[in-house]
């Protein structure tokens, strides 16, 4: 056997590559706690509907709604943040924030001051989402970041998916209960992440130093990088905001359907969630992060419009969800691999915090573009005008991976080194 052959690393398995995560294995703890905790707001509304009765309807929507816009803020301010505060620090003092917002609201009665602490939460509860991904890509090597960051998703929705399930028991027992549930779980998370060694993965020791030298090398090119890839992946945004928002309504009032279906929606999402993405994307590290996103788009843009056709044939909506599913599972875990791979070491927060607030953008603006479309054009036009806009990023994203200068200098996907 030649020399060369005798140096190639073997790829490690699923549970060699499970296992290199111990590294970030406090950041994920705090992940899912944190996510297990969110009880109180996916009952807000009717929260403040029980326990504040002289509010209007009106006046819940909008304080729930600068919830929102507080989210917003933290990914663009994070960055900036963090440059006055170590990363990790700021991340326990936005958990531990929550803490306090959360029982302060459950005391406030005065409007201006629920608004005032509902966008505070807002913002401290988003705060940890960019700083999470940016210690994924300090610590973890690059060639099981995506990895990586397909099990902080894991971790998010598995904690996503209990969180309701809770919140609806102490719902059921006392709604008083709710921003307890999520002040003392919070208040864990903090706990648990203040204590946490995030320590820095093997292989990952020049991450920062090469995105360092990378800047000075080509001055600018970062930033043309960097937007041009958010403007090219804005299609994905916008898109996978509408299942959260908009599928129940499309479901149950467009198509005249059951409830039934649009829980059966959910599920198909959350259990190949749940159960294959961790496994999808230990098998395509082999791929290059391009080949990666164009195949996760793909699938995209087949799911979304295959969305329509459902209005025909209500079963179509199940295998609708599992081919845009598919695609979720792919592009979620690239995005911020990449986009760690092209930002400079001192712009990773600020980089990675613009990628959720790009995020929550769409959360805001989907529904508010596709709701009206639909009543127009109907359900096979809108949702193919989805898919159409997906393609266009497809290609967008496909012209601008052809060029360094827009997509940088990708290397053959390094082969992750077996772990001893």
């Amino acid at each position: 056997m030649s020399g060369p052959e005798q140096l190639q690393p073997t790829k490690p398995g699923l549970r060699e590559n499970i296992a290199g995560l111990r590294p970030i294995s406090g950041l994920l703890a705090t992940v899912t706690v944190s996510r297990c905790s969110v009880v109180l707001y996916p009952f807000y509304a009717v929260y403040l509907a029980s326990e504040r009765k002289e509010l209007t309807v009106d006046l819940i929507g909008l304080i729930v709604g600068v919830f929102g816009i507080g989210a917003l803020l933290a990914g663009v301010f994070s960055g900036a943040l963090a440059a006055r505060i170590p990363e990790k620090r700021l991340a326990v003092m936005g958990l531990a924030a929550v803490t306090g917002i959360v029982l302060a609201i459950s005391v406030t009665s005065e409007l201006w001051m629920l608004v005032g602490l509902t966008a505070l939460w807002g913002f401290c509860y988003e705060l940890v989402n960019p700083i999470a991904y940016t210690l994924v890509a300090r610590v973890m090597p690059e060639a099981q970041r995506r990895f990586a960051f397909s099990a902080v998703r894991l971790a998010i929705n598995a904690g996503m998916g209990i969180g309701p399930v809770l919140a609806g028991i102490l719902f059921s027992v006392s709604p008083a209960l709710l921003p307890w549930g999520t002040a003392i779980g919070y208040l864990a998370s903090a706990f648990i992440l203040a204590r946490a060694r995030i320590a820095a993965g093997r292989g990952s020791a020049g991450t920062g130093a090469r995105a360092a030298a990378g800047d000075e090398r080509d001055a600018g090119r970062p930033g043309v990088r960097f937007w041009s890839f958010l403007a090219a992946t804005t299609p994905i945004h916008l898109a996978y905001a509408l299942p959260s928002t908009v599928v129940s309504v499309y479901v149950i009032h467009t198509l005249d359907e059951p409830a039934g279906w649009a829980s059966a929606v959910f599920a198909v999402n959350a259990f190949l969630i749940i159960t294959c993405e961790i496994a999808l994307n230990h098998a395509m590290l082999t791929l290059s992060r391009r080949a990666t996103l164009l195949i996760g788009y793909g699938c995209a843009v087949a799911g979304f419009a295959l969305m329509g056709l459902a209005a025909d044939h209500t079963w179509l909506l199940l295998v609708a969800t599992a081919v845009w599913t598919l695609g979720e599972m792919i592009v979620y875990p690239v995005m911020p691999d990449h986009i760690s791979a092209i930002s400079p070491d001192r712009l990773q927060v600020r980089n990675m915090g613009f990628y959720t607030a790009h995020f929550n953008l769409g959360v805001v603006l989907a529904p508010l573009i596709f709701l009206p479309l639909i009543g127009v054009l109907g359900p096979v036009a809108s949702w193919s005008l989805v898919g159409g806009v997906l393609l266009a990023g497809l290609l967008a994203t496909a012209a601008i991976s052809n060029s360094p200068r827009t997509w940088g200098v990708e290397k053959a996907p390094p082969t992750p080194a077996a772990l001893i």
